[in-house]
């Protein structure tokens, strides 16, 4: 029989487990007996509901009401002590049963001795009553030794369905509950209209109810068990329909499930098949599958006919399986990982029908659902994972390897703008870090939540500014924790108190500016992370400008340059764990890089030209700046080391200034051009695989400088409206071309400079 049929078996078993609390009535078998001084009875037990049905695994407590005529043991079993009556009792919950027990005279003669070498002693012998012609008064008794001190009947307890027949069979057994010599018996039902036995101890089944069958040895003891007749239905045990491969043989059995999923006897029932062309069976149940195809089977006996489904499927040649079964599969503890497996047959086209058997080599490292095909690990080591296909040689195995895996968020630290939504994801990962798959069961939490919430799927949403740490926990208490950090999408300097300060809005209100930080000095040239958690900004406050980094709400702010000369114009790298700026620490602006983590710097451009302007590529290969080291400011490239400086705008013409890379990996530049007479100034987009060049704003502001938002749909342009008097214009930009800039409403001799956009 095969584990899943197993399985099915232990499921059908288990209703029958019903507390006390379902029981309707107890009944005590037989209702009335009557013993010897110092002879022993067995008296059952047996629990019904309120459909009439027998609940099999009660526990019962078996007490007397006058221990000095019998006594009563946990099995049930009476022993005469004294001349009386006593009542026995047999309670489970608040429902009992009773029989009345009378002992009588003296103690019982012991039996005869059996004849030497265990043989059945000749029917009608010495002390021993004759038995019936035709029966063996010594079937089914266990052959052993000495006198019988008690007479049992195995089962204990039998339950048969209307006209069907079962044999019991006698049991001598001496005081310690071993065998004794076999005895002669005689049977007797106490209820042959429910149910008949004869003196082979076989019983029919005639209506529907309770009886009593009785055993009596020539010696006077007494056993009886009481016999339950209930008509129920009969169902297949195997799962159905029967999936079989051509050539398979299995064997049906039919059970009784109200009768805790016991087993018919196969010889009550008749099978046939319906198309013996796809499958065959025996008249006992006994299966072959012939050829591809479906068909029923049916099965008659016991007043009752069940049909069965039948499928053969075609005959499975490979395995397709996923995930590879070549490597080692990592298994988070309380992790999951899904595993498929499809049947192809000769011509690789799938066989749907055919069924698989899953094995975990050691259950206590991880559990299979195969409804699911899902994994769990449970403790760390290494197991495998077995699936068997319909036939020969079809197993594929995988090596499992359970470990203690960290969490691992999508992001670490993140800044959003107002009224933001961003799904954050949990992944399981490996001693080394390595991402393994999806992490399952994991709970979310946010310690600010007026700032930042968190839902159930880890989607964050921001409130109102400020910082919110977001916790998952993934089941066994492993956390990781992102830092989220909501401010303004565009940052400016503005000069409004007087020096400038870093401020930050929305596009959706402009004219809400809120202030970022306070600083001691002058602050300008913001600049976002990629992650959009940390603004790198230039400041005086320490006497001349320096490079300093801080988190996007403003706070944790720290120097991270100390050079001799000016530093400014930072831009972070692609990682976000440095930033690329350029110094006059040499005497001339050069661009230099310094982790965020470091004082060291290293510089990147050489003398005499003037370098400037840094900014980085998407992939972080590749840094655009200003040079004059062929005349005019123009555009150029170089590697991340510095290796590699190739121009991209050239000519004594134009003049192109302000370098920002777009998303996409094209770069946006300011470009200043004679035109009939005057100085015009557009911001462009070359596409650095084809050289072409795309418009993003018009020619009729003065622009000075200017920025662009990562995904190229918005332009922050810093508009000379006077000499020396500077504004910022928020622009978009469509795909029919630039909408109209509107300003960044100002107050009084307000100017503002350096505007950065959020990722």
């Amino acid at each position: 029989m095969t584990a899943r049929r197993i399985l099915l078996l232990t499921v059908v078993a288990y209703p029958g487990a019903v507390s006390a609390q379902n029981i309707a009535e107890v009944q005590v078998a037989p209702p009335s007996v009557t013993i010897r001084i110092g002879e022993r009875s067995g008296l059952l037990a047996t629990a019904f509901d309120r459909a009439g049905n027998v609940i099999p695994t009660v526990r019962l407590i078996w007490s007397s009401n006058n221990v000095a005529v019998a006594r009563v043991d946990n099995n049930g079993t009476v022993t005469g002590v004294g001349g009386g009556v006593a009542i026995v009792e047999a309670r489970a919950g608040t429902r009992k049963g009773q029989a009345a027990v009378q002992v009588v005279g003296a103690a019982a003669a012991p039996p005869p001795t059996p004849p030497a070498s265990g043989a059945n002693p000749p029917a009608g012998g010495p002390g021993q009553a004759p038995a019936p012609s035709g029966a063996d008064p010594f079937a089914g008794q266990v052959v052993g030794s000495g006198p019988a001190a008690v007479l049992r009947i195995e089962p204990p307890t039998v339950y048969l369905l209307p006209s069907e027949n079962t044999r019991v069979s006698p049991r001598a057994l001496r005081d310690d509950g071993s065998p004794a010599a076999p005895v002669a018996v005689t049977w007797k039902s106490l209820r042959p209209d429910i149910a008949s036995v004869d003196q082979n101890g076989v019983i029919v089944a005639l209506a529907p109810g309770q009886g009593t069958v009785q055993v009596t040895s020539s010696g006077g003891l007494t056993a009886t068990a009481p016999i339950v007749v209930q008509p129920s239905d009969i169902a297949i045990q195997e799962p159905i329909p029967l999936v079989m491969s051509p050539g398979d043989v299995d064997t049906l059995h039919v059970m009784v499930p109200a009768q805790g999923g016991r087993l018919v006897s196969p010889l009550a029932l008749q099978w046939s098949a319906a198309d013996p062309s796809v499958a065959r069976v025996s008249l006992t149940g006994v299966v072959t599958a012939v050829a591809p195809g479906r068909t029923t089977l049916s099965v008659v006996g016991l007043l009752q006919t069940k049909t069965v489904d039948i499928v053969v499927h075609r005959t499975v040649e490979q395995l397709a399986v996923s995930p590879t079964y070549k490597l080692d599969v990592p298994l988070p503890i309380q992790g999951t990982t899904k595993f498929q497996v499809q049947a192809l047959a000769a011509d690789r086209t799938p066989v749907p029908e055919a069924p698989f058997r899953w094995t975990v080599g050691d259950t206590s490292l991880a559990s299979f659902d195969p409804a699911s095909g899902t994994l769990t690990g449970k403790r760390a080591g290494k197991t495998t994972l077995v699936v068997r296909g319909p036939g020969s040689g079809l197993v594929v195995t995988w090596q499992i390897r359970v470990i203690a895996a960290g969490l691992k968020l999508s992001a670490a630290r993140l800044g959003l703008p107002l009224n933001r939504r961003y799904p954050l994801r949990a992944s399981f990962a490996d001693e080394a870090g390595v991402v393994i798959g999806p992490a399952t069961g994991v709970t979310w939490a946010s310690d600010n939540p007026p700032v930042v919430a968190v839902a159930e799927d880890g989607a964050v949403s921001t409130a109102s500014y400020g910082h919110a740490r977001i916790t998952a926990t993934a089941p066994g208490g492993r956390r990781a924790v992102a830092e989220v950090f909501v401010q303004g999408e565009i940052v400016v300097a503005s000069s409004r108190t007087g020096r400038f300060q870093l401020y930050a809005a929305e596009r959706a209100n402009l004219a809400q500016l809120r202030k970022v930080m306070d600083d001691t000095a002058v602050a300008t040239e913001a600049a976002f992370s990629p992650d959009g958690s940390r603004i790198a900004f230039t400041s005086t406050r320490d006497g001349q400008p320096e490079i300093y980094i801080m988190d996007a709400d403003g706070t944790s702010a720290a120097r991270l340059t100390n050079s001799p000369g000016a530093d400014g114009d930072a831009s972070f790298t692609a990682d976000g764990q440095a930033v690329v700026f350029h110094s006059l620490r040499t005497g001339h602006r050069q661009i230099f890089l310094q982790p965020i983590t470091s004082s060291d710097a290293v510089q990147l451009t050489l003398e005499p030209a003037d370098n400037s302007q840094p900014t980085v590529s998407p992939d972080g290969e590749t840094i655009a700046f200003v040079s004059n080291r062929e005349g005019n400011n123009h555009i150029w490239l170089m590697s991340k080391d510095g290796s590699s400086q190739r121009p991209v705008t050239r000519g004594p013409q134009s003049k192109e200034t302000a370098p920002r890379f777009l998303r996409d990996g094209s770069l946006a530049y300011l470009l200043e051009q004679k035109e009939s007479g005057r100085t015009v100034t557009q911001v462009v987009k070359v596409d650095l695989a084809t050289g072409k060049v795309t418009p993003l704003s018009g020619v009729d502001l003065v622009v000075a400088d200017f920025t662009v938002s990562p995904a190229g749909d918005l332009l922050g342009l810093v508009v000379a409206v006077q000499k020396n008097v500077f504004r910022v214009y928020v622009q978009p930009v469509g795909a029919a071309g630039s909408g109209a800039p509107v300003p960044i409403p100002t107050t009084g001799a307000e100017q503002m400079v350096s505007p950065a956009f959020m990722p």
